[in-house]
């Protein structure tokens, strides 16, 4: 009987607490905003990225940092604008857009901005870095083939 009394005792004020305690927000993925202008947002991201390249994807694989749950993606590469890349590769991402993974699909191809992640030892990838299904690419490829044309043509009249 006396557990029941000390039970009744101390539901008041728990139940007090759990309707005033304030929620707790759940945080989301918060990306580097990119500026408005297309061109500008493709150069932006291509010069924050180690690598950009379009792979077909070959495989993947779930796997864990701690506790945060990711997605070990193998591309098969077909092209590339930016890093020596090996013509297979893996990139991870984090799974859901709430930690900001990119949701890569089995058997499509994709633009990819990858970066490397020194204390990992691996490359990386997220929902904020403009990748893209290679169908919904193009105009992103083509502003990707201006700028490597332009940096090929400066870099060749800067050693003559």
């Amino acid at each position: 009987m006396r557990y029941s009394i000390v039970s009744r005792r101390w539901l008041g004020p728990v139940l007090v607490l759990i309707f005033l305690w304030p929620p707790q927000a759940a945080q989301a993925c918060s990306c580097m905003a990119l500026p408005d202008d297309f061109e500008m947002a493709v150069a932006t991201a291509y010069a924050r990225a180690d690598f950009v390249f379009l792979g077909d994807v070959t495989a993947m694989r779930r796997t864990f940092l701690g506790s945060l749950q990711q997605r070990e993606v193998t591309f098969s590469v077909r092209d590339r604008w930016k890093g020596s890349i090996p013509d297979t590769t893996l990139v991870r991402t984090n799974i859901g857009e709430i930690a900001c993974g990119y949701d890569f699909k089995k058997r499509n191809s994709y633009l990819v901005f990858a970066y490397w992640n020194q204390q990992r030892n691996q490359l990386t990838t997220s929902f904020c870095d403009m990748n893209r299904i290679e169908a919904k690419a193009n105009d992103a490829i083509g502003v990707l083939d201006r700028l490597t044309k332009r940096a090929k043509a400066a870099a060749g009249q800067e050693t003559s």
